[in-house]
């Protein structure tokens, strides 16, 4: 099958999977802030950095959106091992300038100099396999300034942006008071240049139907981040208020929020959250938001995230009991019985990355 695009991951998030400090913004504090402080040094963010690409190629993942920390230095380590690994990947330095430890803070001016520079280095790497996108943490986290700055970068460059939206009630409240001159959280964005045709948004939980009607206008996608949002009791998005306006969506394992770095296990979480709110999304669906539909929100759907002639031979080979005998039973296999079907291998390019096979699939 095409290989898994996570939609949504932290690289600096690796090590502190499972870590139960409160809901959102506790969470940064107590948890992620602490954690993410460690990546100015690069020896340990060349660590981690290993541990994530093998950890997401285990699990069958060779395509992600992925935000780094503050630190140019730890995004350039990131950016060199998903080469080695072949991997395709939106990387980007993560912005804060505002409401941050002033480890983490970077101001604009030299937030904007490190983006030119790892986006001249890295972006359209290794045919395009590896791309740099414009990433503000999210609104509380940086001035209007920086998001001002961020907007010219991406559409300078033609660039994606990756940002967090209406994840958690008191964020969506502090992201007004810090910037009182937006009338919703959609609007802050979208009144200095960030909302478009390349800007990828996740969670989108308490989005309200106008600013829906707003993203689907723009031409937005959503990254859908259930197991965090259950892991942080941050609400339930509505994925039909995308997906019935026509938006992309692809699923995020959020990690560490996300407590697994399978996308199969978030394609479980996503049903389970759909039914929580008398909703229902078929396997069909799942299937598609995990593979091709992932691909589309990163705007990759192009040359990857299905099985095309033309399309790069992105792979996870999956085993599957003997007692399958047609699609829907593939699809059930594949969308909730992880613990029973493993994936034996992922391959990039036609190249076996992760496990073994006893053929060669670049024949």
């Amino acid at each position: 099958m095409p290989g898994f695009v996570d939609a949504h991951v932290h690289f600096p998030q690796v090590r502190i999977v499972g870590s139960a400090t409160g809901p959102l913004l506790d969470w940064l504090e107590r948890s992620v802030f602490p954690e993410e402080a460690r990546f100015a040094e690069e020896a340990y963010a060349r660590e981690v950095a290993g541990e994530l690409v093998a950890r997401m190629l285990a699990a069958g993942t060779t395509a992600a959106a992925i935000f780094s920390s503050s630190h140019p230095g730890a995004t350039d380590v990131l950016f060199a091992e998903l080469a080695r690994a072949g991997m395709r990947a939106a990387v980007g330095l993560t912005l804060m300038d505002q409401a941050c430890p002033e480890a983490l803070r970077l101001p604009v001016d030299r937030a904007m100099a490190a983006s030119a520079a790892l986006c001249e280095r890295w972006h359209g790497h290794d045919g395009g396999r590896l791309s740099f996108a414009v990433t503000p943490r999210f609104a509380i986290s940086c001035s209007r300034g920086m998001l001002e700055a961020a907007a010219r970068l991406a559409s300078d460059r033609g660039l994606l942006v990756q940002t967090h939206v209406a994840e958690n009630v008191r964020e969506g409240e502090e992201t007004l008071t810090a910037h009182p001159w937006g009338t919703d959280y959609l609007d802050v964005y979208d009144r200095v240049g960030l909302v478009g045709g390349r800007t990828l948004l996740a969670h989108a939980i308490h989005l309200s139907p106008s600013e829906w009607d707003r993203v689907a206008a723009r031409g937005a996608r959503i990254a859908h981040c259930p197991d965090s949002n259950f892991f942080l009791g941050s609400g339930r998005m509505r994925a039909h208020a995308a997906l019935e306006r026509g938006v992309p969506v692809g699923l995020g394992t959020d990690v560490a929020a996300g407590r697994t770095f399978s996308v199969r296990r978030v394609m479980g979480s996503a049903w389970d959250n759909a039914l929580c709110i008398g909703q229902r999304l078929e396997p069909s669906v799942l299937f598609h938001l995990a593979t091709l539909g992932g691909a589309a929100a990163l705007g990759i759907d192009g040359v990857c995230g299905s099985l095309e002639a033309g399309k790069d031979a992105d792979l996870a080979v999956i085993d599957l009991p003997a007692s399958v005998g047609d699609a829907a039973g593939a699809l059930a296999e594949l969308c909730f019985a992880t613990d029973q079907t493993r994936v034996r291998a992922s391959c990039v390019r036609g190249r076996c990355v992760h496990g073994k096979l006893a053929w060669d699939p670049s024949r």
